[in-house]
């Protein structure tokens, strides 16, 4: 686990620094299209979302099976084996 969120780290650190290096020249060319900017961030919030949410997500676990068992003793009254109670049996 340690391995995939160091991974994830290098990762966003090394979009963060594209993204900050690409920002200035965008900045002095004084363009009123801002469609690269806005793709840009778009880009580094979906990865952002993406590492964070696979980093949250609850893990599977099987589901638990029960059932209950009678439990049956001789009883010599009866003759016979009698039920005196229920075991609850998970698998």
């Amino acid at each position: 686990m340690f391995r995939k969120f160091a991974i994830a780290a290098v990762t966003l650190a090394t979009v963060a620094t594209a993204a900050v290096t690409v920002t200035p020249n965008e900045a002095h060319a004084k363009n009123r299209n801002r469609a690269g900017a806005v793709a840009a961030g778009a880009i580094i919030g979906l990865a952002a979302g993406a590492i964070i949410a696979n980093q949250a997500r609850p893990r599977y676990y099987a589901p638990v099976r029960c059932s209950y068992r009678p439990v049956t003793r001789w009883d010599p009254y009866y003759g016979r084996y009698v039920v005196v109670a229920h075991q609850r049996v998970c698998y």
